[in-house]
């Protein structure tokens, strides 16, 4: 039986911070005999996270962007791994978002109704904030209705960790978390791909 594919993206600019570690616990986590993974860490990649014109024109093709979109089409399932930073994902990863999904690629419209064109997906949130991790709850349902519920992708699993500074954050509880997201990853049922576009809807 082929293995099913699982892309994970560092959306952390710093590959020594405590997200790259949470990308890493995950992608180790997989059931190698199920799942066959790529890693996206943004903070190495050469690319322009700026949307130049907005929506007026298309930018230069850019082979980062190019690839991302190959290994988004490739992916079964997308793990999203990203710090909380006033109350939203990073500029470096939102910039990606803004330049992978675009209008023609993540989505279309057809009038006023959104055509999901990456339906069959699913997704994966790692997030982490120094606030309490309460507050992080509206920043996760935003990410998980208004950009990947948008294009088709269904969030199944959510795994969170505020009061990433003061007495809480001790190694230890660093640690315990690190084996939570682990232990997901190797919870991990990716279903056969289904509802993927009909040809007249592409």
């Amino acid at each position: 039986m082929s293995r099913q594919h699982v892309l994970v993206v560092l959306g952390h600019p710093d590959s020594l911070s405590y997200c790259a570690a949470l990308a890493d616990a995950y992608a180790a986590g997989l059931d190698t005999d199920r799942y066959e993974v790529e890693v996206l860490r943004l903070g190495e990649l050469d690319f322009d996270p700026v949307l130049r014109f907005g929506y007026r024109q298309r930018m230069a093709p850019d082979p980062v962007i190019e690839r991302s979109q190959e290994l988004v089409l490739w992916a079964d399932h997308i793990v999203l791994v990203m710090p909380v930073w006033w109350s939203q994902m990073p500029g470096l990863l939102k910039g990606w978002v803004d330049r992978v999904f675009v209008a023609g690629f993540g989505y279309s419209m057809n009038g006023r109704r959104a055509v999901k064109r990456l339906r069959g997906r699913s997704a994966t949130l790692i997030v982490t904030a120094q606030t309490p991790t309460l507050m992080i709850g509206p920043t996760v349902r935003l990410v998980r209705s208004n950009f990947l519920g948008l294009c088709g992708i269904k969030t199944t699993q959510v795994l969170t960790i505020g009061e990433m500074t003061g007495s809480r954050d001790t190694p230890e509880r660093r640690e315990r978390f690190l084996s939570k997201v682990g232990a997901a990853a190797g919870r991990l049922d990716v279903r056969a791909r289904r509802g993927v576009l009909a040809a007249s809807e592409q």
